[in-house]
């Protein structure tokens, strides 16, 4: 049985969480606790009253100004534990990030195999996620206080707490540890910027409510995401209704290896360190797209930065600015190489080859929240030091496998991607193979000729993950029943 209301109201958004409308930038300070269920009967006593804690959807920015935050989110065994038939939830998130079937799709092999991990794993697997967050050290110690005491009587165990750092800003964006600045690219989400869907592709790409938001159209003309819950129940009266599926990635990052490998392959390159490492990721250290013909990052004006977010690659069909292969070409492909393709000219732009592309992109987007940890590098380029660092991932995404798996399997690790040959994603690829001789590489598209890095080690390691759901606030007070 459907909704038959279907629009995503104040009043809906208000029953969802607030993390699927703000990553909370202005809150400082984070930490994610990582927790079992160990009497049911209590933690639904805890969950009872925490309900009334969790920082909901505000569609009135004058009331969204807070000191913290507070969002809770479910593990397959946590809800389990609670009694919840969890066979009405999508394949992916009933196997579990951990399994052998999803680990094929992501590529978890060798280190990063689930039986390695710190969590998430059948030896600590993870029934809830309480994220906190707060502006100030002096509130986020207090409320840490209070939710630590709170969880620790009411029947939960902690597994682990996981600490965030706050990383530099430069008014626009966070900077992550290889050095770029971070979360320029989310995507527009019709319900939350109050935008229509455009056909034009030179518009800013809005996507259709449904694909973050269970129980909404989606962006497979207008289909209604599936709802988790009592199929004999209408939509918005199910458990999954308003929520959404969390994907979480512990991933441990070799910022000096990466810098270290950039460095020595410039100089045999002959070129320089910041141009190799921008071509890898796509963007220069400010954000700014690789473009065509330009050797180093063009200067952004502070007082009056450009849109770095609304490209389709039209200027750049050959790849010689921003290469095929690069990690932001490969997450977010936008106008070029997917979909049904007309046949034109080369160095022609068709729109309707644009057009479709990125319709076919835009069924397979995320919204990121992740934070970083660890020990921050001043100068990632030449520090050194020791211990470790790196991203905290989250996303949320109506359909795990359409969405996430799909940009981690086809994308991030597919060797063949956009034609390419033996090549994954350099940045955060982690493809293994028995090949002999195989060398993981690196294509940059120039004229004359193309030039070729090979040996790219790994720079990121998974050290934990899961797969959690999200529900609405009414779900949550559902669930504590």
């Amino acid at each position: 049985m459907a909704n038959s209301n279907t629009s995503f109201t104040p009043d809906q958004m208000r029953d969802t969480q607030g993390l699927l409308f703000s990553g909370y930038a202005d809150m400082s300070h984070c930490s994610y606790y990582l927790l079992e269920i160990k009497d049911a009967k209590k933690a639904k006593a805890w969950l009872k009253i925490v309900a009334n804690r969790i920082t909901a959807g505000e569609p009135d920015k004058d009331k969204r100004k807070t000191t913290d935050a507070l969002n809770l989110a479910f593990g397959k065994p946590g809800l389990d534990k609670l009694g919840v038939d969890t066979s009405y939830f999508e394949q992916a998130f009933q196997d579990g990030m951990h399994s052998l079937s999803r680990a094929t799709i992501l590529g978890d092999e060798g280190d990063n195999q689930a039986n390695k991990w710190l969590w998430g794993n059948d030896a600590k697997p993870v029934h809830l996620l309480l994220m906190l967050y707060a502006e100030d050290e002096a509130t986020f110690g207090k409320r840490q206080q209070e939710e630590e005491s709170a969880f620790k009587s009411g029947g939960l165990n902690l597994i682990q707490r996981l600490d965030t750092i706050n990383m530099e800003n430069d008014g626009r964006f966070e900077k992550e540890h290889f050095g770029f600045a971070d979360g320029v690219s989310q995507p527009m989400v019709e319900s939350f910027s109050n935008k229509s869907p455009s056909a034009d592709p030179q518009t800013p790409q809005v996507i259709p409510t449904g694909e973050f938001v269970l129980g909404y159209p989606n962006g497979y003309d207008g289909k209604i995401t599936a709802v988790p819950g009592d199929p004999a129940k209408p939509d918005n009266q199910r458990y999954g209704f308003n929520g959404t599926y969390l994907v979480f990635r512990h991933m441990q990052q070799d910022v000096p290896g990466f810098w270290k490998f950039v460095r020595a392959e410039a100089k045999k390159q002959v070129i320089d360190p910041d141009y190799l490492a921008a071509k890898i990721v796509g963007r220069w250290k400010n954000g700014a797209l690789v473009e065509p013909g330009k050797e180093s990052a063009p200067l952004i004006d502070p007082a009056n930065p450009p849109d770095m977010n609304t490209f389709d690659f039209r200027n750049d069909l050959d790849g010689k600015g921003c290469p095929y292969g690069s990690h932001i070409r490969r997450t977010n492909p936008r106008g070029q190489g997917l979909g049904v393709e007309v046949y034109v000219a080369p160095g022609t732009v068709s729109e309707e080859n644009i057009r479709n592309s990125l319709k076919v992109a835009n069924r397979h987007r995320i919204i990121r929240r992740g934070r970083s940890y660890g020990n921050f590098l001043k100068n990632p380029v030449k520090d050194d030091p020791a211990g470790e660092r790196g991203l905290f991932f989250i996303c949320l995404n109506a359909n795990i496998e359409r969405q996430f798996e799909f940009i981690q399997h086809t994308w991030v690790n597919n060797l063949k991607f956009n034609g390419l040959y033996d090549e994954d994603d350099p940045l955060i690829g982690t493809y293994k193979s028995t090949w002999p001789g195989f060398k993981r590489s690196f294509t940059l598209q120039e004229d004359p000729l193309r030039r070729k890095v090979c040996g790219f080690p790994e720079f990121v390691k998974i050290k934990g993950g899961s797969y959690f759901f999200l529900p609405g606030i009414k779900a949550l007070k559902m669930l504590a029943d």
